[in-house]
């Protein structure tokens, strides 16, 4: 049982977060997770990053709690791997796992790409690209229901644990209508509600690079509590 929280938000990064980085991984760690990916909100998003920084300072504000977080899980013994969630339409967002902070820093104009720029750019440097909890019914979504473009994606959250029962089932069946990859997030915003989603590796994972191939390959089980 390897299990990895793929969703999660801390709230030197994140505007809507509440706990620090420091406390998600002890709650992790106590939930018997090896590890998680920080997904904190990027520039066209919530983020509580100062967007008028330069943009490499900017870049660099927002690994700063990536960083510090993957220090702390070596101590904890926690892997720690960086991801980003960024918006691509009104109220429709996009987990972006597989680029380090150094590929985005390099990349001023992501933040003005289409979505479709966006995807070709992360997969071009060899990520993936997730479709986060794509029909979630919140005030902020004009257009909950209409389905993404899934040539956008190579998967499909299909259980978050703040939708509902009936927006993660839509989820799981365009994941299985588009024979895109089916993950879990919890979503996490504050360390109280970490460990009731993600994913259980069958094989440990001890790299980024292993995370990635195993999700491709298929080799895991989803956590939906």
């Amino acid at each position: 049982m390897y299990k990895f929280e793929t969703h999660l938000h801390t709230n030197s990064c994140s505007a809507c977060a509440v706990s620090t980085a420091e406390e998600m991984i002890d709650a992790a760690k106590a939930n018997g997770y090896s590890g998680v990916v920080f997904t904190n909100h990027f520039y066209n998003g919530c983020t509580c990053v100062d967007k008028t920084l330069p943009w490499e300072d900017f870049v660099d504000v927002y690994a700063n709690d990536y960083y510090r977080a993957k220090k702390y899980g070596e101590e904890k013994g926690l892997k720690v791997f960086f991801g980003i969630e960024e918006g691509y339409a009104a109220g429709k967002e996009m987990l972006i796992y597989g680029l380090s902070p150094y590929t985005f820093k390099k990349c001023p104009d992501f933040i003005n790409y289409s979505a479709k720029e966006k995807s070709d750019f992360v997969r071009s440097n060899g990520g993936l690209v997730v479709c986060a909890h794509p029909f979630r019914k919140r005030s902020y979504i004009p257009d909950p229901d209409t389905e993404p473009p899934a040539s956008l994606f190579d998967g499909v959250e299909c259980y978050n644990y703040f939708n509902s029962d009936e927006d993660n089932q839509k989820a799981f069946e365009f994941a299985k209508k588009n024979n895109l990859l089916e993950t879990s997030g919890g979503d996490i915003h504050k360390s109280a509600d970490l460990g009731k989603a993600g994913i259980d590796f069958n094989v440990p994972i001890n790299t980024y690079e292993d995370f990635l191939e195993n999700i491709k390959k298929g080799n895991y089980t989803l956590i939906t509590k």
